[in-house]
């Protein structure tokens, strides 16, 4: 039997009758299964689709458990933004991934390390351990510490590639890279701070990208600390504390933070990290909000929402590590 729409070849009689039904059963169920094989692809598809979080005056914000990669909330997640000192994220993790077990290695402070904006205090001269570069940048977001890490690092990439170069431009690519293999595919860099308008992501890579570096066992000691003392020695010794102006760390079991901010032209981004009621690591991100205050309650807002608009959130809490602010190393 040819199938042409109107079963007009069937042969009549009950042997074509049972011909019939028999070619017909198959073709159902055929068409059933490709229907299943369609639903179940929609349906992961819209699994996978975040819903409008609550109202805010940030531009994009997306929200994910960092545990399961189920994504929560999302507005304008895919759309392009400036990192700012978000950039700094990738900077912390491409040091302790690549020389996490040579901290304590020191790095003299020269002039390509100087910059404006925020700072660490670096002076010309000075001698800081890579670890108390580390907090630096992440404490006080200094992007001096981010400049002095990404050239010890830089050349230290270029050492085991047997080449000669730019440590900077290493780095640089080595952050593109980096950003690319956690699933940040419209992340963008020039500098390992955040200062070039070319530092830019979407919200969902940034999500993508803090929910490996903020559960990273390395790091979590310094996402969370919000002061520490450091011995800075060379041509003018000296102790200085570094504090940090974050004020979301303490809060509803946040784990860490990072601002991003570009005060002239009013963008204030924030990405945090906290512990959900059953314990799962939720990661959240807002950029351009309308001020410094926004951002903050923006989030808090988010961290509100969670448990009335995803139950499951508030399971029984599964076994859970200590305190990533103890120690403060």
């Amino acid at each position: 039997m040819s199938f042409d729409g109107n079963f007009k070849s069937a042969r009549p009689g009950p042997a074509g009758a049972v011909r019939f039904l028999g070619l017909a059963d198959g073709f159902f169920a055929k068409l059933t299964v490709a229907v299943l094989i369609m639903t179940l692809a929609c349906g992961a598809f819209t699994a996978r689709a975040g819903v409008e979080p609550p109202d805010m005056t940030a531009r994009s914000a997306f929200v994910m458990n960092a545990e399961t990669g189920q994504v929560l909330y999302e507005k304008n997640a895919d759309k392009v933004f400036r990192m700012l000192s978000l950039t700094k994220l990738v900077t912390a993790y491409i040091l302790v991934d690549r020389m996490g077990d040579r901290l304590i290695e020191t790095v003299t402070v020269d002039r390509p390390h100087l910059t404006g904006g925020s700072t660490a205090g670096l002076k010309r001269g000075d001698v800081w351990t890579l670890q108390d570069l580390l907090y630096g940048m992440v404490l006080v977001s200094g992007n001096d510490a981010s400049l002095a890490i990404a050239d010890t690092v830089g050349r230290d990439l270029l050492a085991r590639d047997g080449k000669n170069g730019d440590p900077m431009k290493r780095f640089v690519d080595e952050m593109r890279a980096t950003a690319g293999a956690l699933g940040a595919e419209n992340a963008q860099f020039a500098d390992p701070y955040g200062l070039s308008p070319s530092n830019v992501a979407t919200a969902r890579d940034i999500g993508l990208v803090a929910a490996k570096i903020f559960t990273d066992e390395r790091l979590l000691p310094a996402w969370a600390c919000t002061e520490r003392s450091l011995r800075i020695e060379g041509k003018k010794p000296r102790k200085i504390t570094l504090k940090t102006s974050l004020e979301i760390l303490g809060e509803r079991e946040v784990i860490g933070a990072k601002t991003g901010s570009h005060v002239s032209k009013n963008i204030y981004n924030l990405v945090t990290t906290w512990r959900a009621p059953n314990g799962q690591t939720i990661v959240g991100v807002v950029l351009g909000s309308e001020s410094n205050p926004a951002r903050y309650d923006e989030m808090r807002a988010l961290i509100a929402a969670l448990p009335r608009d995803f139950p499951s959130l508030t399971g029984p809490a599964g076994p859970q590590s200590s305190s990533p602010s103890q120690g403060c190393r």
